[in-house]
């Protein structure tokens, strides 16, 4: 049996846990853990273990895996670079670059990537760079100038 769930916190602070192996549900109050921990083991009344991992985001990411490319929103065009789209949320996305040790926290990118059917032309997404790990995956917020209709192929992409 799965011993390992998911949970992403929403506005409330609140989420509610359920058990796999009873099918009862518990809700708790999560905000107190919001810097202190993020993984909790849980032992239902029915003796199932079982640990769940709190996502404290502001929106779902989704996973991708596409093909893109990126710059600097100082850079001309001619300066991108490719990468790739790891991941997208209504709030922003996550990217992976290579050979670009240039790029740093509150960098503003412009990255572009086309998301299937939905966007036959390419897009453009200002992001603001908020993370970047030693392999090079940069997380990003969606900051303003962005295409009026990103919210809706996001969205449709999220589903």
């Amino acid at each position: 049996m799965k011993t390992e769930q998911k949970y992403y916190i929403g506005k409330n602070d609140k989420i509610t846990i359920r058990c796999l192996a009873c099918k009862k549900k518990r809700t708790i109050a999560v905000k107190d853990l919001k810097i202190k921990q993020h993984s909790i083991k849980v032992v239902c009344p029915c003796s199932h273990t079982f640990f769940i991992h709190l996502e404290f985001r502001q929106s779902y990411r989704k996973k991708m895996g596409i093909e893109g490319s990126y710059r600097k929103r100082s850079e001309s065009v001619e300066q991108e670079k490719s990468c790739l789209i790891r991941d997208i949320s209504l709030g922003g996305l996550g990217i992976t670059i290579t050979n670009d040790t240039s790029i740093q926290v509150e960098d503003e990118l412009i990255v572009s990537f086309k998301l299937g059917t939905f966007q036959q032309s390419g897009g453009d997404a200002i992001v603001r760079v908020r993370h970047i790990d030693s392999r090079m995956n940069i997380g990003g917020a969606f900051v303003g100038s962005t295409p009026d209709n990103r919210l809706e192929v996001v969205t449709l992409f999220l589903q």
